[in-house]
């Protein structure tokens, strides 16, 4: 079966490690309403690797819970060396997880069930 290669497993492994690193971009963050902090919205987990200037809206109250918005209507700016710094940390978090399942399960790839 094609997950026991272990190249197709490791490069599956890193894409869903991206996958995951990127789909953090739209977990909420709670910022000022400051014009100042309205320009850079950190975005990101667990280091934030791109920076959302949303000066653009005017939201009610002194605190606002933001996530990523469109990146048409307001520039994002990606720091790349925390993009990998961020990626190699869920790859890390995902191999544990997957270790783990593999642990309590019992499971191994070249073992045979019957």
């Amino acid at each position: 079966m094609w997950w026991r290669n272990p190249l197709i497993a490791r490069v599956l492994w890193l894409l869903a490690a991206a996958g995951m690193t990127v789909l953090t971009l739209w977990f909420p963050v709670v910022v000022s309403t400051d014009p100042e902090h309205m320009e850079s919205v950190r975005l990101g987990w667990p280091l934030w690797f791109a920076v959302q200037d949303q000066s653009r809206y005017t939201p009610p109250g002194e605190f606002w819970r933001t996530g990523l918005v469109s990146p048409w209507e307001c520039r994002v700016r990606v720091v790349w060396w925390r993009f990998l710094a961020s990626w190699a940390v869920v790859a890390g978090l995902l191999w544990l997880v997957l270790r783990a399942v593999v642990f309590l399960t019992g499971w191994r790839a070249g073992a045979r069930r019957g």
